[in-house]
């Protein structure tokens, strides 16, 4: 016979179990939304923080299954030919999306019009992309940066950035453009842009009008030989402007007025000849890349507004002497790069030994020896025993129509020692390449 329990030890038990029963359902059904909510495309991989990775799986197209709260989408990689309109209706809430290295020929008008809130958009190395819609953007009232470098891009639409006026960054490089796209002028809040790699041949003076917020500007390896004096007045923001490998041979004295805050220029690889006052308006400027040109001639007061320059690159030009004191107006100056010119090293650079004397940067590539006499400050000595009088400041040229560039680098060292000489001791400065 079983033993009798109090009914109430049966009603505590069950009251338990359905307890435990409660929690444990509770527990399951929130570990299916969790399940749920982070589904991801059988060919892609998601990460908790709503980022999706489809690189490199062969995608045709975009997958069908995708999470609807997707952040990031990256189909780079792949062999998307087309994106259709309303592309991406499915991930609405989309910041990032990268398409680069597809294989992208045509993106229909309002393709991406469900995107309101994308931050970047990267189209780059789709080398079958070559023209852009009038209404490819439509939709990314929202986009931050646009990168569309590397694609065979010939021609853009009028309007086609007219969507897309809160663009900041945009990089056209490396495509076929022969001119700077009329399209620029819906973009009011660029700060970088990059036109670097293309076909275009001149600078006009409309050209960058409507960009008043630009900071950085590349138009390094294209075919620019002409630019208008007013090209960059507009821009006294700008703090990088990117002029190298184009043929540049003419620079006029106010070529750059209005570049006030201007911080680095490149005008390497140019074909410039001479070196006027085209840079008196850089008041800012630390940096100046003036190698790999033609460079004969610098007119004395070229650098003379240049108070806060601190790097001067003139290698490989054809200089084969500076006008007197042309460094002394530059306190600031730190490195001065002048390998591979032909100098002449005759009494025409003999100012250099005095100068060199409180000099505390750098120069590299000057390969010229000079004594200079301890009785006075005005005499110095070429290497040939040659006695050079030296005024003490030349007076000042005045501005002519010239040209500018410079060049890479050749440690110098220098090296300063006395030897008696009867009745007159000399210092030798000596610069070793």
């Amino acid at each position: 016979m079983l033993p009798a329990y109090d009914s109430r030890i049966f009603t505590m038990i069950y009251s338990r179990m359905s307890i435990i029963s409660v929690i444990l359902c509770g527990y399951f059904a929130e570990g299916s939304n969790d399940v749920s909510n982070t589904t991801c495309s059988f060919a892609c991989r998601c990460s908790d923080d709503d980022e999706v990775f489809c690189y490199k799986v062969g995608l045709r197209s975009l997958p069908s299954d995708l999470p609807a709260s997707s952040m990031l989408l990256n189909l780079a990689g792949n062999i998307i030919r087309i994106l259709p309109y309303n592309t991406f209706r499915d991930v609405p809430a989309l910041q990032i999306l990268w398409l680069n290295q597809n294989n992208l020929t045509f993106l229909y008008p309002g393709a991406f019009i469900a995107l309101g809130n994308l931050k970047e958009l990267n189209l780059s190395w789709n080398p079958r992309l070559t023209y852009l819609h009038a209404h490819t953007f439509r939709g990314l009232f929202s986009l931050i940066s646009l990168d569309l470098s590397h694609c065979n891009i010939f021609d853009i639409h009028p309007l086609v950035f007219s969507h897309v006026s809160a663009l900041e960054f945009l990089d056209l490089g490396s495509n076929k453009m022969q001119y700077i796209p009329q399209a620029l002028r819906k973009l009011h809040n660029l700060t970088r842009l990059s036109l670097e790699n293309n076909c275009i041949r001149a600078v006009g003076k409309n050209s960058f009008k409507f960009q008043l917020g630009l900071e950085d500007l590349n138009l390094r390896r294209n075919r620019i030989w002409g630019i208008q004096v007013e090209a960059f007045s507009q821009l006294n923001k700008l703090s990088v402007l990117n002029l190298g490998h184009n043929s540049i041979s003419h620079l006029p004295n106010q070529l750059f007025r209005g570049l006030g805050q201007l911080r680095i220029m490149y005008l390497q690889a140019n074909k410039i000849d001479q070196v006027n006052c085209s840079f008196n308006s850089l008041v800012q400027l630390k940096k100046l890349h003036l190698n790999n040109n033609r460079i004969t001639q610098i007119t004395h007061n070229a650098f003379s507004s240049l108070k806060q320059l601190q790097f001067l690159q003139l290698n490989k030009n054809n200089l084969t002497s500076l006008p007197s004191y042309l460094f002394s107006r530059m306190p600031k100056l730190k490195g001065v790069f002048l390998s591979y010119n032909p100098w002449s090293c005759d009494c025409s650079l003999a100012w250099i030994a005095n100068w060199m004397v409180n000099y505390e940067g750098t120069i590299r590539g000057l390969n010229c020896v000079f004594a200079l006499s301890y009785r006075t400050t005005s005499e110095v000595f070429t290497h040939n025993g040659v006695v050079c009088i030296q005024d003490d400041m030349a007076e000042e040229d005045t501005c002519l129509e010239s040209l500018i560039d410079s060049a890479p680098e050749l440690t110098v060292y220098l090296y300063f020692f006395t030897i008696p000489l009867g009745l007159s001791h000399f210092i030798f400065c000596v610069s070793l390449l």
